[in-house]
């Protein structure tokens, strides 16, 4: 059987999200923003925002993993966007575009750290 196609992404996702905050630095060609996370999963992110990009819009996603120097990078696609309407954080919600192996083993792990500390 294939997907509800007339489901959102917020419904089909595969993975659960986690309400992890971290600063995240991203890029879409010569433009270079900061955020941050209000949520994170194995395949994805929302970065809280007021000036989301559009849906389809490619980026590049840097962010530091505590007590480690070296941060996960990854490439993203915009798939939805919250407008910020009933009291929700406006936003864009990425998933992640191709995370090679090292990328999914450090945000599982990412994860499971941050997870027990909310």
């Amino acid at each position: 059987m294939g997907r509800d196609h007339t489901r959102s992404f917020e419904e089909r996702r595969d993975q659960p999200r986690h309400t992890i905050r971290l600063d995240v630095n991203y890029r879409h060609g010569d433009n270079y923003l900061f955020s941050r996370s209000s949520n994170l999963s194995e395949m994805g992110i929302f970065l809280v925002t007021d000036s989301p990009m559009s849906k389809g819009t490619e980026l590049e996603l840097r962010f530091a993993v505590q007590g480690d120097d070296n941060p996960i990078e990854v490439k993203g696609l915009v798939v939805w966007i919250d407008k910020g309407a009933d009291g929700s954080e406006p936003g864009m919600g990425i998933r992640f575009v191709s995370p090679s192996d090292e990328t999914k083993r450090r945000v599982k792990a990412l994860i499971r750290t941050m997870a027990y500390l909310e």
